[in-house]
């Protein structure tokens, strides 16, 4: 076996990446990365510098795909106070190293491919020697699965918890079903919320694949950019990105679009992968009341029952979404810290976070709108 570093996703043919991903995870496949590449929101001159770990036996096997870090932005998994802590310590957080899909707070594999135990212990002492060698200060793996993080335990990574609010499909075979899987006083209001929508007066298309063109991916990117302007933000992809995806990725797409006679008027962006559905973008060219909910949640959800999706990922936090049903889950990362004294402390801080987190989703899904929700069972997390 042969552990090579790449600096590019032009290094591997998409075909031999995409034989790593399981179904499920679009923000893991080449033609994603290579969207944000090609289209220079990674890559040179940005904050998010390719730096893959390629296992290779002869074929390639196995992939990790991490990124070096001069700031934590687009990352969901925040850690901004421990950079401040470190500044105040004079000691550098950045940079770091991150394993992550860009801008993209979806859970999914991040060890890609056939990762053994002795592939495993490969790539880990490739990403620790090649940290160090670089001067990062460590490790962060983020939105991994669970296997993944007991995995990454075992080799000096430290588990974190954080929770996102995930839909579930409970087997409904129609919207009304979901809504009567609600308690009365909140199927009342998604009802009430429906209705001012349908006052006014707009005509909403759920899109997908082909029937998604270029100029609903123009009109979508327009959305895109006013929500950033009204929240005094900087975009993390552009236009060209969003041409880029349409013409790669649209098999995976689905747009919800709002019409005002012939013009559209907002939309949502979502991507879909085998039975998993993953709420992206929105935004609007003028405030309409209650349109957010019906575009990003509830069109989303019909259309989730429609092709028995099994999981709607409506992205990180947002309260509102618990209020409509949306159960309170984990979400996992594992750190690895290389100063003693900052690792020490970071540990810390983790172990109390992760009993504290785990109570908070058990309290949410104690006081879930769902009438049957899930009792929630930690495992690392009470560590």
């Amino acid at each position: 076996m042969e552990i090579r570093i790449a600096e590019s996703f032009t290094a591997v043919p998409a075909s031999d990446w995409n034989a790593l991903v399981e179904d499920g995870n679009p923000f893991m496949r080449h033609e994603f990365f290579s969207a944000l590449e090609d289209t220079g929101c990674i890559g040179k001159g940005t904050a998010w510098q390719p730096l893959l770990f390629l296992a290779y036996a002869p074929g390639l096997v196995a992939a990790i795909p991490a990124f070096v870090r001069g700031d934590s932005y687009g990352e969901y998994i925040f850690d901004w106070a421990w950079a401040n802590a470190y500044a105040q310590a004079g000691v550098p957080y950045y940079p770091k190293l991150t394993v992550a899909a860009p801008f993209t707070p979806a859970t999914g594999r991040r060890l890609l491919g056939n990762i053994s135990h002795a592939v495993l212990t490969a790539l880990i002492s490739a990403l620790i020697a090649e940290s160090k060698r670089r001067g990062i200060s460590g490790i962060h793996v983020l939105c991994e699965t669970r296997d993944e993080q007991r995995l990454l335990s075992r080799h000096g990574f430290t588990p974190r918890l954080t929770h996102q609010y995930h839909w579930l499909n409970r087997s409904f075979h129609s919207f009304e079903d979901y809504l009567n899987s609600l308690k009365a006083h909140r199927r009342k209001e998604i009802k009430r919320e429906r209705r001012k929508v349908a006052e006014l007066g707009l005509k909403i298309k759920t899109l997908t694949g082909d029937a998604i063109s270029e100029a609903d991916m123009l009109a979508m990117y327009n959305f895109y950019v006013q929500t950033y302007a009204r929240k005094w933000g900087s975009p993390y992809l552009n236009r060209d990105t969003f041409v880029a995806l349409h013409r790669t990725m649209r098999s995976f797409l689905v747009l919800v679009l709002a019409f005002d006679g012939n013009k559209p008027v907002a939309g949502s962006m979502a991507f879909r992968a085998a039975d998993r559905l993953y709420g992206r973008y929105w935004g609007a060219l003028a405030f309409y009341p209650f349109l957010h909910f019906e575009l990003c949640i509830y069109r989303l959800i019909e259309f989730a029952i429609e092709q028995k999706i099994s999981l709607f990922e409506a992205g990180a936090q947002g309260e509102h979404k618990f209020a409509r049903g949306f159960t309170a889950m984990p979400v996992l990362s594992s750190h690895r810290l290389f100063h003693p004294q900052g690792a020490a402390a970071i540990e810390d801080f983790l172990r109390r976070e992760r009993h504290v987190t785990a109570r908070a989703i058990h309290a949410y899904r104690a006081a879930s709108p769902n009438k049957d929700e899930p009792e929630y069972v930690p495992e690392l997390e009470e560590r």
